[in-house]
């Protein structure tokens, strides 16, 4: 059986090429003015402290270089100290509504806006067995990625424009955004709070239990992603 013709990609224009270096450019020279600012915050003097959180979570969703994760554990270790108003309860609120609506910002942008021009790319791809074969386990195992890859910054990125640039249903991307936007703001703010109360004074045992909740996470994601893998080769 002869091997199918391969597909010529044409070399992108000048000015795309330059457009998307200096975009790297500037992410590469903001994102320490960003860190800079947000960690000169003070979270205690804000009037609309669970919506700026809110704010920053939506815009880490789509630019990933806005540190909300900093904002949600400052925030969960100032509510540790005593006599602080600031609630547990309200930031895990606003770091999942967040995640949820930035998650399906970014979501309807890679549908609407990037899937015209990568569609073509994306159709001539599949035809790769091994890419062809990454698409369907990415589909197999959508809720799991969905939830759990929201706890890599950059992954959560890659998974939700995929989803939306390949048309994933919708009512099951935001079901599964949901309980992993939630589930992450939960873990990420109790955490904190945790270290901050219960074991502030015992390094060796927050080492320990973010060691075993982290090897916990990556079990749960790897072994049915393996199945499916395996699954797609055996097809």
């Amino acid at each position: 059986m002869a091997d199918p013709p391969s597909v010529r990609h044409p070399l992108p224009s000048f000015f795309k090429v330059l457009l998307v270096a200096l975009s790297l450019l500037a992410v590469i020279w903001a994102a320490p003015a960003f860190i800079a600012f947000v960690s000169n915050i003070d979270l205690e003097s804000l009037d609309h402290l669970y919506a700026v959180i809110f704010g920053f979570v939506v815009l880490d969703a789509v630019i990933p270089i806005f540190p909300s994760e900093s904002l949600l554990t400052t925030g969960s270790n100032l509510a540790a100290q005593a006599g602080s108003d600031i609630s547990l309860a309200g930031l895990i609120a606003a770091g999942a509504l967040g995640a949820i609506v930035g998650d399906s910002i970014l979501y309807w942008l890679a549908r609407t806006v990037l899937r015209p021009f990568f569609e073509a790319r994306v159709e001539q791809a599949q035809q790769n067995e091994k890419i062809r074969r990454s698409m369907e386990v990415l589909n197999q195992t959508a809720s799991l990625m969905l939830v759990f890859g929201r706890f890599v910054p950059g992954l959560r990125f890659v998974i939700g424009a995929t989803m939306g640039i390949t048309r994933y249903p919708y009512r099951k991307f935001l079901l599964w955004d949901a309980i992993g936007g939630t589930f992450w703001a939960t873990y990420t703010c109790v955490m904190c709070y945790l270290v901050a109360t219960v074991i502030a004074d015992k390094p060796l045992l927050s080492i320990a239990v973010s060691v075993v909740v982290t090897t916990a996470l990556l079990g749960v994601m790897y072994r049915p992603l393996s199945r499916a893998w395996q699954a797609s080769s055996e097809a």
